[in-house]
């Protein structure tokens, strides 16, 4: 009998290891020091999938949206030429219950180099640029819209 016991606990753990994923959609690296900070009233899921409709309503592409990991990219997008191509990123972070601490950067890539990674390459977006412009107003909106708290 007791053996059993002891069979059914180590299905029973082996189960719930393999349930757990430890991968993420995220990427390797954090957020810029410059990107925006706030804690949103809604769940990290709901503020990314607002996030996401408000860009696609505002005609900025989607390039990558994962709900279950609270985590927006944009497409390139461009400002007046000859300004380099910018891209907006959301991370949603679990906080108190039913709120989120969101971080949202603007980037730009000022040279090509195929040699170096993306990432390397990437510039937090000077003040007024269109990506730090976007980067605003998405935060803004998420703001008005969901709430925002202030500790």
């Amino acid at each position: 009998m007791r053996a059993s016991c002891v069979v059914r606990g180590a299905w029973a753990f082996a189960l719930l290891l393999g349930a757990c994923t430890p991968t993420t959609t995220r990427p390797a690296f954090a957020p810029m020091p410059e990107a925006l900070h706030a804690v949103i009233n809604a769940p990290p899921e709901r503020v990314t999938q607002f996030a996401d409709s408000l860009l696609r309503a505002d005609t900025i592409g989607v390039r990558f949206v994962s709900l279950r990991d609270a985590f927006l990219e944009t497409a390139e997008f461009a400002g007046a030429p000859p300004a380099p191509p910018h891209r907006v990123r959301l991370w949603a972070d679990p906080d108190v219950p039913r709120k989120a601490r969101v971080t949202i950067e603007a980037v730009y890539r000022p040279i090509e180099d195929p040699s170096r990674t993306t990432r390397d390459l990437e510039r937090a977006s000077p003040p007024g640029s269109p990506g730090q412009l976007r980067a605003q107003q998405l935060l803004t909106a998420l703001k008005d819209k969901l709430g925002v708290t202030t500790y």
